[in-house]
């Protein structure tokens, strides 16, 4: 079988440690900002990621979605022993549509805002009683009048 290089990358593939893993959503309208944070926001240079729909909430949904919390909790499990993180960074962010499609009814906060940051709250809680050996993070996502993004951490 034939193939052909479609396109041939300029950077390299890493060879320093992994200083952390980021764990974010999948929204197209964020991706930017989420790299940009990490590199020059956190100043790590070396960090892995898993993107999936709701991003840093997906402890939230052991109770609703069960078999999409396991399937999050496998691909966490197995990027810290593999990779080595010990520093795990959630995030979340403003008009997140699975956030609002899945989980907005199971917190009884009365602004979405705060809905979602009860939700990274807890899901902090539940992923530091499963991952001891690691730290957790916060941070939050909103965009501002003119579309920047900024990012605020969430104790």
């Amino acid at each position: 079988m034939k193939t052909d290089t479609v396109y041939a990358s300029k950077a390299l593939r890493a060879t320093t440690p992994n200083e952390a893993l980021a764990i974010h959503c999948s929204d197209h309208r964020f991706q930017e900002g989420f790299r940009e944070f990490l590199s020059e926001g956190l100043g790590l240079t070396s960090y892995s990621i898993i993107a999936i729909p709701g991003g840093g909430n997906f402890p939230s949904l052991t109770e609703i979605m069960p078999k999409y919390a396991k399937a999050a909790y496998q691909s966490m499990s197995f990027m810290i022993k593999r990779t080595g993180a010990r520093r795990i960074i959630l995030m979340g962010h403003e008009d997140c549509l699975f956030f609002k499609d899945n989980l907005r009814f199971y917190f009884a906060d009365e602004h979405l805002h705060e809905k979602q940051l009860a939700s990274l709250r807890k899901a902090r809680k539940e992923l530091r009683e499963r991952f001891e050996e690691v730290t957790f993070e916060i941070y939050f996502a909103d965009a501002t009048s003119d579309n920047r993004i900024q990012f605020l951490k969430i104790d």
